[in-house]
């Protein structure tokens, strides 16, 4: 076994909210790298799919807002490395739930943050926060890159920008280790269907199974820079071991496609005729016209994409279709 494997088997790596979409992805490409100490928060229940990956005794229910709940369990795992995933992630119904969404966001990072400084751990930590942050280009801003400012045009993006800030100054004050990232879209399995291609592919599946008759999708015109979920967790990686302390890296494919260009893909994936039709309560009370990243810093780490997104929408389909 190489030096490298040996440290990640020792390693203790935290991630918080990491039996959501994401962590499920996270957890299994660090094990593939050879990390064994890897634990999980979770605040609900927990999905049998972790069980299997992992000992219960690495997977621990507990409400990240609650500080002294949050600091008890740094002290018991004192990571070396924390991957901080833990947040609503809700952007169409953020005016909705603005309330619990501020609140839960805002607080948990305190919690996270305050009980580092006063345990003086140093672990490594990546926040991750959003490319809803920008918000809306003006003419010549594209693609949008780490210095664009932030325009949010919903709550959920008011409070990623807040957990974002509060990591800058937590960094700047008492020194913290932490690498911010703003991933744009990304897609994958075991998304939940409150996502658009999530839900887009389920309903196919269902279609297909003659439970459902037609498509319903909102604004179709808009554009988005979609990432497989496999190599956003190959960045985050990336970053914890190559990123520079203090910076905020992009992390998106570069390039922006219509919502109607990915329904017509997955349509052409479907097995029977699909017929579509706008859903006014899909459509949010603003949207933004065009989000595209800039990954040039990120790009001078080594990192690319490398699963298209034609091949993503086929595992995201492939996995509704087995999950239904």
């Amino acid at each position: 076994m190489s030096e490298q494997n040996l440290n990640n088997r020792e390693a203790t790596v935290l991630i918080t909210g990491g039996t959501g979409f994401v962590g499920s992805h996270l957890l299994t490409y660090l094990q593939t790298l050879g990390y064994r100490q890897i634990h999980l928060t979770s605040y609900g229940q927990v999905d049998d799919w972790f069980l299997a990956q992992l000992p219960a005794t690495q997977i621990h229910q507990i409400d990240l807002t609650d500080q002294l709940a949050t600091k008890k369990l740094l002290k018991q795992l004192s990571p070396r490395y924390i991957y901080h995933l833990a947040s609503i992630a809700s952007v169409g119904d953020s005016f909705i739930r603005l309330q619990q969404i501020l609140d839960n966001n805002i607080k948990l990072q305190l919690s996270l943050l305050v009980s580092l400084q006063e345990l003086n751990l140093h672990s490594k930590i990546l926040i991750v926060g959003s490319a809803d942050e920008y918000g809306a280009s003006l003419k010549g801003e594209l693609p949008i890159n780490e210095q664009h400012p932030f325009r949010p045009v919903n709550p959920y993006a008011v409070s990623k920008i807040t957990q974002d800030m509060l990591a800058y100054t937590w960094f700047k004050a008492y020194k913290q280790q932490i690498i911010r990232v703003r991933p744009f879209a990304h897609i994958g399995a075991r998304q939940t269907a409150n996502f658009s291609i999530a839900s887009f592919a389920k309903q196919i599946a269902l279609i297909e199974k003659g439970k459902q008759e037609i498509l319903q999708v909102g604004n179709l015109s808009a554009r988005r820079d979609f990432t497989d979920v496999r190599d956003v967790v190959k960045a985050y990686h990336l970053l914890m071991q190559r990123g520079e302390v203090g910076e905020v890296y992009n992390i998106g494919s570069g390039r922006a496609v219509t919502m109607k260009q990915v329904v017509d893909w997955l349509i052409d994936l479907a097995k029977v005729p699909i017929k579509i039709k706008t859903d006014v309560a899909r459509l949010r009370p603003i949207d933004i016209d065009v989000m595209v990243a800039d990954v040039t810093k990120l790009e001078k780490l080594g990192w690319q994409p490398s699963v298209s997104l034609q091949e993503s929408l086929k595992t995201v389909l492939n996995y509704w279709r087995e999950t239904l």
